[in-house]
């Protein structure tokens, strides 16, 4: 045990430990740091369910102009988090005000080098290193500030027999910077999105804080099953890619665009409603949630009825995020923002769970003029 969390444990220990109630020092806004924060999805959810973006941090300019258009009383910074200084992130909190506090980190690092389909893994990618980045963030603001929880997403793959000694590592990582660890894979067809996209979901609680407290994953939240039908039948046809295009000639939505069909199966009849002809090659059911939206080159899922690929929108929307979410950046860099994303609806189910868990006044969450006790 280092110092800081004997401390820690000590105070707790002789009486200072607070009721799940009473604990925190933040009546509201419920305040959190993002890291690796992509187009926003997961902290989206998050603000749905009352909790608020202080900080985000992203190494992607598309991504974190994403975050600034759609987030905007979040400070965003655009920075590689494996190559910050350190009080990096403290310096910037400090900025802020010296009343705001954050009770959490939620964020989900780059997963390729865990995916499933990631057969070329080596032991030195430096994607795979970025979950232990996360470890070490998450230590140092815990040692500072005293967090409640942390929130970290990934894929599945993770679990996988040769990824297993690494995520057995992070794990030990994410206990030693005082958490208690409850682990889940979580299916966004469960929460109202048309898609079936199974994701690792792992939640921590300050174990001197809460060495009482369990934490239980959702399962559902009541919304019912939704298919692509449900959410882009009624859509008008997109405008294909092509080179000068700007936002301003894109009707609809300004991400309602795709890229031009140019392989002879789409006008040879070939391809069929529901048909599986190789990764690119994956057309949709009408009746049905999608498939997973992870898209790389070329593997845009194909529409029902339409001879295209879907939309940047419509891959949006199979994702649940709301009408009005704008991604920024070219198709490119939308196509692999809306693929990396958390789902909100997902998140907001995983954020009220912690609500329900810690004991934070939902009265108060509610209220966005809420403060910061000092």
């Amino acid at each position: 045990m280092t110092t800081n969390n004997a401390n820690k444990a000590s105070a707790y220990s002789n009486g200072n430990h607070p009721s799940r109630a009473d604990h925190h020092e933040v009546v509201c806004p419920l305040p959190v740091i993002s890291l690796f924060s992509g187009c926003g999805g997961l902290d989206l959810g998050f603000a749905n369910a009352g909790f608020t973006s202080i900080l985000a941090i992203d190494a992607n300019a598309a991504a974190c102009r994403t975050y600034e258009r759609n987030h905007v009383s979040t400070r965003v910074f655009k920075r590689d988090l494996s190559k910050l200084p350190r009080k990096y992130i403290l310096e910037r909190l400090s900025e802020l005000s010296t009343t705001v506090k954050p009770i959490g980190i939620v964020g989900g690092p780059p997963c390729q080098a865990f995916s499933q389909g990631n057969w070329q893994k080596r032991d030195d990618d430096p994607r795979a290193l970025l979950s232990k980045t996360y470890a070490t963030i998450l230590r140092e603001l815990n040692d500072a500030c005293d967090l409640d929880f942390f929130v970290f997403e990934n894929v599945l793959g993770l679990r996988q027999d040769r990824h297993d000694e690494q995520f057995k590592q992070i794990k030990r990582l994410f206990s030693a910077a005082g958490f208690r660890i409850f682990e889940s894979e979580l299916n966004a067809q469960n929460f109202g999105v048309a898609q079936v996209r199974r994701r690792l979901f792992v939640v921590g609680l300050n174990r001197y804080k809460y060495p009482n407290i369990s934490f239980t994953f959702p399962t559902q939240n009541g919304a019912p099953k939704r298919s692509v039908r449900d959410l882009i039948a009624e859509l008008p046809a997109p405008l294909f890619f092509k080179r000068g295009t700007s936002v301003t000639d894109i009707p609809h939505h300004p991400n309602h665009w795709c890229m031009v069909p140019r392989s002879d199966r789409f006008f040879n009849g070939s391809l069929k409603e529901g048909e599986i002809k190789g990764r690119p090659f994956r057309v949709l059911k009408w009746d049905a949630p999608s498939w997973t939206v992870a898209y790389g080159n070329r593997e845009v899922h194909i529409h029902p009825s339409a001879t295209r690929r879907l939309s940047v929108y419509e891959a949006m929307l199979l994702q649940g995020f709301p009408p009005e979410y704008e991604l920024c950046g070219t198709l490119s860099d939308q196509i692999r923002l809306v693929s990396d994303a958390v789902p909100p609806p997902l998140a907001e189910a995983l954020a009220n769970s912690l609500i329900d868990a810690l004991g934070y006044d939902r009265a108060t969450t509610a209220n966005s003029a809420c403060s910061i006790r000092a």
